[in-house]
């Protein structure tokens, strides 16, 4: 798998310090990295919707701010005709509350597999039932259902893994609480955070990205283990209303019992993908394609070596601003992105490239415009207009 860490900006700056020609300490070690980060761009401090506890460990390729997190979703009253399982996805993917909300497509119920997977724990008065899957060989989005036969958790508006669960999968590999296993030993780190439903049932949906494993990883058995849960009170203390969040966790409360659940990842799907790969130039900046799939939006731009970094924001044709979920810096040559120049035979006839992945816009929606920052300046370098089938 990719190292997800790799810094080319921080491994170019550290190699340019002076050194000493003996070894150095561990502490002038410390004194030259804090020399290079200092001389490193700083990215804007931007903390998406998230339960408290599932940190983020890995930093993004080359200084890309990372919108990696738990993908969180409101609690609108349900209205569907289908069976509950079955509706989960169309019910999280509604949204409802002012911040944000990563997975806002309405069409993902329709293409998701249902599953109807439940897990129960000895002298517990809770199920956990995983309701639908999908893989659009990008990400792979599961949703979850936590049910309780008594109003022990009436009191509560929200539910994640205490504070020593997280440190104990962090300190396990590096992961994060939500960690999904395979029977082949991979591991895809997801964030759980369960919201309000009604007084007897809380609902999450987790993103684990597809897109940082080497293989394709459909057909295999996925296990993913909940333990150490706690029921709280979660409220917004201060927000820029756009991405930046700090949150209150009043009332915490420990959930007994462990549950299991293991279903099979599904193949690919395409149904309902859309796509722009008709590469469009402007002002010295490439879009090379833009992918829209039920689940999310990628974008991918390229831009020469002497160009920093930038920051893309993507709109709908009626304006709307799509939340951004993750977004990556790499490189571009012969068609295609790579995180290590060294994996192409010229590696010095590079340009730079990032990719964004975004909300899922609407099957409606034929029309998307796609605004192109510096990261440096926040000044506007190009604006694109895409169509799309």
């Amino acid at each position: 798998m990719r190292n997800k860490n790799f810094d080319a900006d921080l491994l170019k700056t550290l190699n340019e310090q002076p050194m000493p020609a003996a070894p150095l300490t561990d502490d002038e070690f410390a004194r030259v990295l804090d020399a290079a980060c200092a001389k490193l761009p700083q990215a804007k401090k931007t903390v998406k919707r998230r339960f408290p506890w599932g940190r983020v460990a890995a930093a993004a390729a080359a200084c890309m701010a990372v919108g990696l997190g738990s993908v969180n979703f409101a609690a609108p009253a349900v209205a569907e005709q289908l069976p509950v399982v079955g509706s989960l996805f169309s019910w999280l993917n509604r949204g409802g509350q002012d911040d944000y909300v990563s997975l806002q497509s309405e069409q993902l119920n329709k293409y998701a597999e249902t599953v109807e997977s439940t897990a129960e724990s000895a002298g517990s008065p809770y199920t956990l039932t995983l309701g639908q899957v999908f893989n659009d060989g990008d990400w792979l989005r599961i949703s979850l259902m936590l049910t309780a036969e008594d109003d022990s958790l009436a009191g509560f508006n929200a539910i994640g893994p205490s504070e020593d669960a997280v440190e104990k999968a962090l300190q396990n590999g590096g992961g994060q609480y939500g960690t999904l296993v395979l029977d082949n030993g991979t591991e895809l780190n997801g964030a759980v955070s369960f919201e309000k439903r009604d007084d007897r049932t809380f609902v999450t949906g987790i993103n684990y990205e597809l897109f940082l494993a080497p293989d394709d990883l459909a057909g295999h058995t996925a296990t993913l283990t909940l333990s150490d849960l706690v029921a709280c009170n979660k409220s917004i203390l201060e927000t820029d209303g756009q991405s930046y969040w700090h949150y209150d966790y009043a009332d915490q409360t420990p959930l007994p019992g462990s549950y299991t659940l293991t279903f099979t990842i599904p193949e690919v799907s395409d149904a309902g993908v859309r796509t722009m790969d008709t590469p469009m130039e402007q002002n010295g900046i490439t879009l090379q394609s833009v992918t829209a799939t039920p689940a999310a939006t990628k974008v991918l731009l390229s831009f020469p070596a002497e160009q920093h970094w930038v920051n893309v924001r993507l709109f709908t044709e009626d304006g709307t601003e799509l939340g951004h979920e993750r977004g990556e810096g790499g490189w571009w040559t012969d068609g295609a992105w790579t995180a290590d120049p060294a994996d192409f035979d010229h590696p010095e006839q590079c340009t730079k490239a990032s990719y964004d992945y975004f909300a899922a816009i609407p099957e409606n929606c034929h029309s998307l415009t796609v605004k192109v920052y510096d990261f440096d300046t926040d000044a506007e370098l190009t604006t694109f207009t895409v169509e799309l089938p």
